[in-house]
C-alpha cells in the first residue's frame, strides 16, 4: 500500500505563526517578521530545510536523522528555544544597531558633537526596528523622518511661545546658568532660573502635543512608531523648553535633539539594508515555503485520521483529562485540527506580508502580478484542505444529533453486545465505518501521495526547495524508476495520469458503500450514466421506502458524508494540478530562469500612499464593486458605506455641508480613540508636573524623570496590559553587574545582553514593548555610564544630571522606568478600565459582523451561480470576480480577527480579576464555532461552482445526462441559503457590541431541507442509482455545509443569550399558593386569587 512519506511536514507548523495577529488592524508593531519557515540564500534560493525538518530530524525522504550527540542537542535546542539560523540573523542584526551607537560614542569626534545625548542614538536605533523586510521598514522609516521633522518644528513654535512668556513676564535681566537651574542643555544651550509663566505654557504645549499624537496613534495604528518618536521628542523638548531664555539656546537644543535622531534613524538605516538584508519578497516567498510545507503536513494528517477510522470510535469525544492523557475520542483528529489552524494563520500571514512585497523594487524573477497569483493558487488549495478537517465535526454533529456523544468507546463492541436498538444501530454504523475506511486505505493513501509530491514539485519548480527526491521507496519501485520526479520536466503529465487514482477512489468508494448496504451495482454503472439496466426490484428494501423514513435519511446521511470527504479530496488534487499547470508556465515562459528589476506599477503606488492613512476599519472597505458590464451590477449594500445618522438627515445645502465639518470635532472628542489621548496626556503630565514646579524642576532634570513619561508612551495600550511588562525588567539588576570592567567587555555584554529584547520582539511580537522597554532600559544604564566614562564626570553634569555610580545609576534607572509603567497602567483604569475583556467582547461583535458580512456575500454568490447570472471570472468588470475578490477579502479580515480574539485570550488569565470571573468558556466556544461557520460557509461557496460548470456543460451539450438536466432544473427553484441569517448575526453582533440583551422570540431559521424539498418534487432525484452523477457529490456538500452552519448558529445564539441576555416582555399568571413559583427565574404577575381566602 502506498503512503506518504512523512518529509517532516507531519510536524508542528514553524514556531510564531499562530500568534502574529494580536491586533485586527495590523499596526507596526504587529509587523516584526517572525522565525520563517526556510532559509533565504543571498540569490533568493533557499536551503529548503525548514524549521520542523530541523526539530523533528527527518529529511525530505523521509528518513531519520542520525542520533549523534550534536542532532540531539540541536533537536533539543530548537524544541526549547526555537531559534534557528533565521531567527539569530534577527536578532543579530537588531543588537548590532544599538551596539554601533553606542560603540560610536568612544570616538572623541563623536562625543564631542553628541555630549550628553549620545546614548539617545541608540534608543533611537532601537525604537527604529531594523529588523523589519526592507519595503515595510523603508516606509516606517519615511514617516519616521517626517514625523519626527515636524515635530522638531512643533517644539521649536512651543519654545517660541515659552521664551515669549518668559519675557513678557519677567522685569529683569534672565540669569542663565548657575545655581537654581539645569546647566547646559544639548549643544552647550545654557538654561535659566525657573519661570512660571514659560513652565505653564510648556505644560499646556506638552499636554496638547502627546493628547494629538495619542489620538492619532489609536487612530492610525499603522503609525504606531512615528507616534512614538514624537512623543519622545516632545517630552524632552518640553521639559526644556521652560528653562531657556532666548530663542538661540532653544534653537541649539532642537538642532542637537534632531541631529541625534537622525543619527539613530542612519545607523537603523545601515545594518537594515547591510546587515543580513531581508526583503519583504523573501518574506512572502518564505510564506509560501511554509504554506507549501503546512499543506503537505494537513494532507498526511488528514490520511492519519481516515486511518484511524479503521479500528476507532468515531462518534466518541476527545476528551484529555487532568493529567494531560487521552481518555476518549480520536487524538488524531485534534492534531489535523491544530494543523489547519497553523495553516490558516499562514494564510493570513502570507496576505498581510503580500502588499509590501508587489510595492518593493528589487531584483528577482517573479512580478507583483506573479505572485498574487501564486498566492491565489495557495487559498485555492487552502479551502477543501482546511475543508477536510470537518469530519470530525461532521461525526461529533451527528452523534449529538442521535445522543452517541457519550465518553463511551464502542470500536470493539459487537452488535450483539448492544443494550437497546439505538445503541445497536450505533455499533451498526461504526462497524460500516470500519469497513469502508479498510477498502479506501490503499485508494486514499494514492491519491494522498499524489497531492504531496504536487505541491513538492511546486515548491521545487519556484526554487523553495532543493531538487531532491521525495518519493518513497515503495511508490520508485511502482514507477520502475521511469517516471519523472518532482521538480522535472514532464511531471505535470504524470500527475494527470496519477489523478486517475483519485477518479477510482470515488468508484471505490461507491461500490464499498453500496456492498456495505447490499446494493450491486452493475459492472457498467459508471460508464452508462442512463443505468437502464439497474431497475428497482434488484435494490434492497430501505432503498424503495419512503425517503423521509428514519432508515433512508440515516443511510442517505451517511452517503452525503462519504460524497463531502471525497469532494474535497478531489477538488484539492484538482487544485494543486492547476497550480502545477501555472508554475510549469513560469518555468516554460523563462520567467523562474531569469533574473530582473521589479518595479511597482503607477496602480500599487497609489495603493501604498492610500495605505498610509487607511483606517482600514471592518465595517468600511474602500471597495466600489458597482460595475454595469453585461446589464448585471452588484450591489453590496450600505454597511460598506458611510452611516446613516439617525439625528440629522444627509446636508443638502451649501451651508449645511460647511456646517456639517464642524460636528466632526464632536465626533473626534468623542471617540474612543479620543479617550486614549487623553489618558496617555494624563498619564504624561502626572510625571511632567513635577517639571514645572519651583521647586522641583532642577530636581526633575537631574534625576532625568522624564524618561518615565517616554516610558509611557512606549506602553500605554488601550488595555489594561501595561502592569504585565514591569517583571521582565527586574533582571536587569544583575545586567548593570556586569557593566564593572573593560570599555570592551562591556560592549561586548551589552551586544549579547540585547539578544534577550530582540527574542521577544521576534519570537514573541505579542508583547513586543516588553522586548523594546528592556532593550532601552539596558541602553540608558549601560549607555549613559560608557558616556561617562568617554566625556568625564564633569561635562556629563554638565547639563543638571546627577551623576551616580553604575550599582546606584541601576537601581535609580530602573525605579524610573518601572514608575512610568506602573504610571501607564494607573491610567487605564482610572477613571473607569479599559480590561482586556471590554476588547475582547468588542473585537467578538466585529466578528460576528463580518461573519454576516461573509455569509451574505456567500448567498449572493450561491444565488448568481443558480441563475446562471454569475459572469465570466476572468473578467475584472464581471459579478463572479468581484464576488469572489470581497469574499476573500471578508474572509481574511475574520480569520485574522478570530485570530486576535484567541490570542487575546491568553491575555485574560493574566488580568487581575475584580468582581465575577470573566466568562472565558463561553468566548473561546463562541470563537471555536464562529470558525466552524466560516469554514462551512467556504465549503458551500467552493461546492457551489459546480452550478456554473454545469451550465457550461449543458451550453456545450457536453453531458447528456437526462438527470443532470432536470436536477439543475430543480435546484434552480429551491432557496439553498436564507437572508435571515444575515439579520440574525447583525443582530447578533450589535448585542454583543453595546452589551445589550438580545431582541425577544429570537430564533434561528430551520435549515432548509434542500433533500426534501427535492423528494417533493422528484422522488427519484436523490436515489442511490444517480451517485455517479457530476453534480450529486456538490450537492451532499451543500447540504451537509447548511445544515453545520445552522447548526452553529444556533449554538452561539445560546452562547450569546448566556453572555448579554434577552429581553422579556411576556408575564405569567401564577398563584401565590403555588409552591413551586420562586423556582422561576422569570418575571412573574401573581394572582391575588388567595386574597379572598385570606379574608375568610
Amino acid at each position: 500500500m502506498a503512503s506518504v512519506p512523512r518529509n517532516g511536514h507531519d510536524t508542528a507548523e514553524p514556531n510564531g505563526y499562530t500568534n502574529n495577529y494580536n491586533d485586527t488592524r495590523q499596526g507596526e508593531l504587529s509587523s516584526i517578521p517572525t522565525a520563517t519557515p526556510t532559509e533565504v540564500q543571498p540569490n533568493g534560493n533557499t536551503t529548503g530545510k525548514t524549521e520542523a525538518e530541523a526539530s523533528s530530524g527527518t529529511g525530505r525522504d523521509g528518513s531519520k536523522a542520525k542520533g549523534s550527540f550534536p542532532a540531539k542537542v540541536k533537536r533539543i535546542w530548537l524544541a526549547k528555544t526555537g531559534i534557528d539560523k533565521r531567527t539569530y540573523m534577527q536578532m543579530f542584526k537588531g543588537a548590532l544597531a544599538p551596539t554601533i551607537a553606542i560603540s560610536a560614542y568612544q570616538s572623541t569626534a563623536w562625543a564631542d558633537t553628541y555630549t550628553t545625548i549620545g546614548y539617545l542614538c541608540g534608543i533611537i536605533a532601537i525604537l527604529s526596528l531594523p529588523i523589519q523586510p526592507r519595503a515595510k521598514y523603508l516606509q516606517t522609516m519615511l514617516t519616521n523622518v517626517l514625523v519626527v521633522c515636524f515635530g522638531c518644528a512643533v517644539a521649536l513654535l512651543a519654545m517660541y511661545c515659552t521664551v515669549h512668556a518668559r519675557l513678557n513676564s519677567e522685569f529683569q535681566q534672565t540669569r542663565n546658568g548657575g545655581p537654581g537651574t539645569s546647566g547646559l542643555a544639548a549643544g552647550g544651550a545654557p538654561t535659566t532660573t525657573y519661570n512660571s509663566s514659560a513652565s505653564a505654557v510648556a505644560g499646556v504645549w506638552l499636554f496638547v502635543q502627546i493628547y494629538a499624537i495619542s489620538t492619532y496613534r489609536a487612530n492610525r495604528p499603522q503609525f504606531t512608531i512615528p507616534s512614538i518618536m514624537y512623543a519622545i521628542f516632545a517630552n524632552v523638548s518640553m521639559v526644556y523648553a521652560p528653562q531657556f531664555g532666548s530663542m538661540v539656546q532653544a534653537e541649539a537644543f532642537a538642532k542637537k535633539l534632531l541631529g541625534a535622531f537622525l543619527t539613530g534613524f542612519a545607523i537603523s538605516t545601515g545594518v537594515s539594508l547591510f546587515v543580513f538584508p531581508l526583503t519583504s519578497r523573501g518574506v512572502v516567498f518564505n510564506d509560501i515555503a511554509g504554506y507549501i510545507n503546512s499543506l503537505r503536513g494537513c494532507m498526511q494528517a488528514n490520511l492519519d485520521y481516515l486511518h484511524s477510522l479503521e479500528d476507532s470510535d468515531m462518534f466518541a469525544p476527545h476528551r484529555v483529562n487532568t493529567a494531560g492523557d487521552d481518555v476518549v475520542g480520536s487524538k488524531e483528529a485534534a492534531v489535523f485540527k491544530a494543523k489547519v489552524q497553523a495553516l490558516t494563520g499562514l494564510h493570513a500571514k502570507l496576505n498581510m506580508d503580500l502588499p509590501f512585497a508587489k510595492r518593493e523594487v528589487a531584483f528577482g524573477s517573479l512580478g507583483p502580478d506573479d505572485i498574487q497569483e501564486l498566492a491565489r493558487g495557495l487559498r485555492q488549495i487552502m479551502v477543501p484542505t482546511v475543508g477536510l478537517s470537518s469530519m470530525p465535526e461532521i461525526f461529533q454533529r451527528i452523534a449529538e444529533s442521535r445522543g452517541w456523544d457519550r465518553e463511551l468507546d464502542l470500536s470493539q463492541a459487537t452488535v450483539n453486545d448492544a443494550p437497546d436498538d439505538e445503541e445497536k444501530i450505533r455499533v451498526e454504523t461504526i462497524q460500516q465505518w470500519h469497513h469502508l475506511m479498510k477498502k479506501l486505505r490503499e485508494p486514499y493513501g494514492r491519491a494522498t501521495t499524489t497531492i504531496d509530491e504536487g505541491l513538492a514539485h511546486i515548491a521545487i519548480r519556484l526554487r523553495l526547495t532543493p531538487k531532491q527526491s521525495v518519493r518513497s521507496a515503495e511508490n520508485a519501485a511502482e514507477s520502475n524508476g521511469d517516471e519523472p520526479q518532482p521538480g522535472e520536466t514532464g511531471f505535470a503529465a504524470y500527475y494527470a495520469r496519477r489523478s486517475a487514482d483519485v477518479v477510482q477512489s470515488r468508484k471505490d468508494l461507491f461500490r464499498s458503500w453500496c456492498s456495505v448496504h447490499g446494493i450491486e451495482l452493475p459492472a457498467s454503472f459508471f460508464e452508462d450514466s442512463s443505468h437502464e439496466d439497474y431497475h428497482m426490484p434488484e435494490a434492497p428494501v430501505w432503498m424503495n421506502a419512503d425517503p423521509r423514513s428514519p432508515t433512508q435519511q440515516r443511510l442517505r446521511r451517511q452517503l452525503f458524508v462519504c460524497l463531502h470527504l471525497h469532494f474535497l479530496l478531489r477538488n484539492t488534487n484538482r487544485k494543486v494540478y492547476e497550480l502545477i499547470l501555472h508554475v510549469d508556465g513560469l518555468q516554460a515562459s523563462g520567467k523562474l530562469g531569469k533574473t530582473r528589476l521589479i518595479v511597482p506599477g503607477v496602480k500599487g503606488l497609489r495603493k501604498w500612499a492610500m495605505s498610509l492613512f487607511a483606517t482600514d476599519d471592518e465595517g468600511h472597505d474602500d471597495q466600489q464593486i458597482d460595475t454595469g458590464t453585461n446589464g448585471t451590477t452588484v450591489y453590496l449594500g450600505e454597511a460598506y458605506g458611510k452611516r446613516r445618522d439617525p439625528e440629522h438627515l444627509p446636508p443638502q445645502t451649501a451651508w449645511e455641508k460647511s456646517s456639517n465639518m464642524l460636528r466632526m470635532i464632536s465626533h473626534v472628542l468623542a471617540s474612543p480613540e479620543s479617550a486614549f489621548g487623553f489618558r496617555c496626556a494624563c498619564a504624561t503630565m502626572s510625571v511632567a508636573i513635577v517639571a514645572y514646579l519651583q521647586h522641583t524642576q532642577t530636581f526633575f532634570t537631574r534625576e532625568r524623570l522624564f524618561w518615565s513619561q517616554i516610558m509611557i508612551s512606549i506602553s500605554m495600550s488601550r488595555a489594561k496590559r501595561s502592569w504585565l511588562y514591569i517583571p521582565d525588567i527586574w533582571d536587569l539588576r544583575g545586567y548593570a553587574a556586569i557593566v564593572d570592567g573593560r570599555t570592551a567587555g562591556v560592549l561586548v555584554f551589552f551586544f549579547i545582553f540585547l539578544h534577550g529584547g530582540i527574542y521577544i520582539v521576534v519570537k514573541h511580537p505579542s508583547i513586543t514593548p516588553v522586548g523594546m522597554i528592556t532593550q532601552v532600559t539596558l541602553t540608558l544604564i549601560l549607555g549613559y555610564e560608557l558616556q561617562v566614562r568617554k566625556i568625564g564626570i564633569a561635562v556629563a553634569t554638565s547639563n543638571g544630571q546627577a551623576y551616580f555610580p553604575i550599582y546606584e545609576l541601576a537601581p535609580i534607572r530602573l525605579a524610573t522606568v518601572c514608575g512610568g509603567l506602573f504610571l501607564a497602567w494607573i491610567w487605564t483604569i482610572f477613571p473607569y478600565p479599559i480590561t482586556e475583556h471590554s476588547m475582547m467582547r468588542g473585537n467578538l461583535g466585529r466578528s460576528l459582523y463580518l461573519l454576516a458580512n461573509h455569509y451574505s456575500v456567500m448567498h449572493e454568490t450561491v444565488r448568481a451561480r443558480l441563475k446562471g447570472c454569475e459572469g465570466n471570472w476572468a473578467s475584472k468588470g464581471s459579478p463572479a470576480y468581484q464576488l469572489d475578490k470581497s469574499r476573500h477579502k471578508i474572509f481574511l479580515k475574520a480569520n485574522a480577527t478570530l485570530g486576535a480574539l484567541r490570542a487575546q485570550s491568553a491575555f485574560i488569565s493574566f488580568d487581575i480579576p475584580i468582581g465575577g470571573k470573566f466568562p472565558r468558556q463561553q468566548y473561546q466556544e463562541i470563537i471555536a464555532l464562529m470558525q466552524s461557520s466560516l469554514n462551512f460557509m467556504n465549503l458551500v461557496s467552493l461546492a457551489s461552482v459546480t452550478f456554473t460548470e454545469l451550465q457550461e456543460q449543458e451550453a456545450k451539450d457536453e453531458h447528456n445526462s437526462r438527470w443532470l438536466r432536470d436536477f439543475r432544473s430543480l435546484i434552480s427553484q429551491a432557496h439553498v441559503t436564507s437572508e435571515s441569517i444575515t439579520t440574525l448575526l447583525s443582530l447578533l453582533s450589535a448585542s454583543v457590541t453595546s452589551g445589550t440583551p438580545l431582541p425577544p422570540y429570537l430564533r434561528v431559521p430551520e435549515p432548509f431541507q434542500l433533500a426534501q424539498r427535492l423528494d417533493e418534487m422528484d422522488q427519484d432525484i436523490l436515489s442511490v442509482r444517480h451517485i455517479a452523477e457530476p453534480g450529486y457529490a456538490s450537492f451532499a456538500v451543500i447540504q451537509i455545509g447548511t445544515r453545520c452552519v445552522i447548526d452553529d448558529l444556533r449554538l452561539i445564539l445560546q452562547l450569546v443569550k448566556e453572555l448579554v441576555g434577552e429581553l422579556d416582555f411576556s408575564y405569567h399568571i401564577v398563584s401565590t399558593t403555588d409552591p413551586t413559583r420562586n423556582n422561576s427565574s422569570e418575571t412573574l404577575l401573581y394572582h391575588a386569587a388567595s386574597t379572598e381566602e385570606k379574608k375568610d
